[in-house]
């Protein structure tokens, strides 16, 4: 529990929420932090009618180009720009079409369930600067964006890399109100190394991420290449860029 003395480990540099989950996010000044994650992340996705299931990006054959989609939240619902230009709204007729026009395959945009089963380990995920710095440092093109790494919060710190290492297992403030308690690593896929809107595909994206951080994700389980945290919601509250992280 965090007491009354506390360490600041870093400040929000940025915010993102994903509100169509497998499409590019959109970045927020503030945000409203539930007990689900951020308010109105993820929170739909595009549904497979023949299997069932909602699609995500890893299923790269056949709805990586679902990653080139950029989605963000207005007051009727969720608009969604495609990469040709045009866009789609949660709220208009046509919409399913569209987007199945656009995938190539039949899809319809459905809600996603609460608690989010559509999330990977827990609600909200979070990012270091330093982590990043590190990984550019591995990366022989010099750069790891953040997009590729989809974070929700972006935390500038000090240090070496992968400082959110430490944090696992411990409570975080953010902010006046918000605490988050640290509950894994964030193990990497083939997600960062897909072409992420205007950013093209970076097969080192993960590879970097092998070589200088596999880890157990959480205790027991094998390593694996970790490149952030993921944290459940202790305690609701308004989060900010600029907010201080304690623990």
């Amino acid at each position: 529990m965090l007491g009354g003395m506390s360490r600041q480990l870093g400040t929000v540099t940025a915010l993102w929420r994903y509100p169509v989950k497998a499409m590019l996010g959109e970045r927020l000044r503030t945000a409203g932090l539930t007990a689900h994650g951020l308010a109105g992340d993820r929170r739909l996705a595009l549904l497979d009618p023949d299997s069932g299931e909602f699609v995500t990006a890893v299923q790269a054959r056949l709805y990586q180009t679902v990653l080139r989609c950029a989605a963000a939240v207005d007051e009727e619902g969720v608009r969604i720009d495609l990469p040709d230009g045009g866009s789609v709204h949660s709220a208009a007729p046509g919409t399913d079409a569209a987007l199945s026009a656009y995938v190539g395959r039949p899809v319809t945009l459905a809600p996603t369930p609460v608690p989010a089963s559509v999330f990977h380990g827990a609600p909200v995920h979070l990012l270091t600067t330093a982590t990043l710095k590190r990984l550019a440092a591995e990366n022989p093109r010099g750069l790891a964006e953040p997009e590729r790494y989809r974070p929700n919060l972006l935390v500038d710190t000090g240090g070496d890399g992968f400082v959110e290492n430490d944090w696992i297992g411990r409570e975080v403030r953010v902010g006046d109100e918000a605490v988050l308690r640290v509950v894994a690593g964030a193990p990497r896929c083939a997600i960062p190394t897909m072409t992420h809107g205007s950013l093209p595909r970076d097969p080192e994206a993960l590879r970097i991420v092998r070589r200088a951080n596999s880890i157990p994700a959480r205790p027991g389980r094998d390593p694996e290449p970790v490149a952030g945290v993921y944290a459940e919601v202790v305690r609701v509250g308004e989060i900010a860029e600029g907010d201080p992280v304690r623990a």
